[in-house]
């Protein structure tokens, strides 16, 4: 089971949180509800300049619910301060999930955005490794599937990985996950779109996660 070092010894690993989960300057909170607009399955959040289609019949969960259940959530770090940022930092700007996440298992979709946090000689695919690094930090039992990906997403650079992760919860619930990671860099924001399903229990939402990558667009 992986765990993590201190953040002083181990900085990457803390960027690699930020940008892929928490987002050190995450926009939702701030975000007027006047900017945010969804019509049907579209998403449109004009202070950030994206948008985006959720998959057919799926749902936005309320942002409080998901803080519930992340809270609960066993992570495999020792660093308390970063344990602390796990369960309590900011929150997405959205949720979209397959089902009631309270009632039942299904996919879903978490999107962040931050200040991009690169420097300027930096790109996504000259950090990929040091992310990826870090990200199997602080999940249980990670384990990279493939290579990591460099294409584009609405003109701009994005990288995309999966990984699966041991789930493990406070109330006793345990199980395999697969994670597919999509971080796109805009002009001034990093975006990432964290895809969970269960390939375990049948539950395989590749098509649906295709679906949402193809109809994402940045102003």
């Amino acid at each position: 089971m992986p765990s993590s070092a201190s953040h002083q010894a181990d900085p990457p690993s803390r960027r690699s949180f930020l940008q892929t989960f928490a987002g050190s300057v995450t926009l939702a909170a701030t975000t007027p509800l006047a900017a945010v607009a969804v019509v049907g399955d579209l998403y449109v959040n004009h202070r950030v300049g994206l948008a985006f289609r959720r998959p057919a019949g799926w749902k936005y969960e309320h942002l409080q619910t998901f803080a519930d259940i992340r809270n609960e959530y066993e992570y495999a770090t020792a660093d308390p301060e970063l344990l602390t940022l796990l369960k309590q930092g900011p929150l997405p700007a959205v949720v979209v999930s397959q089902t009631s996440v309270l009632r039942s298992l299904g996919s879903s979709i978490t999107v962040y955005m931050e200040e991009n946090p690169l420097e300027p000689s930096e790109t996504l695919a000259s950090i990929s490794h040091e992310l990826i690094r870090g990200v199997s930090g602080f999940v249980k039992d990670f384990r990279l599937l493939g290579k990591p990906a460099i294409g584009r997403v609405s003109g701009r650079e994005a990288l995309e990985y999966y990984f699966t992760f041991q789930y493990q919860d406070r109330l006793g619930n345990s199980g395999p996950v697969r994670h597919r990671t999509l971080s796109i860099l805009g002009q001034s924001l990093l975006y990432s779109f964290n895809m969970l399903d269960i390939p375990a229990d049948r539950i395989d939402s590749q098509a649906e996660f295709d679906s949402v990558r193809q109809s994402i667009v940045l102003a």
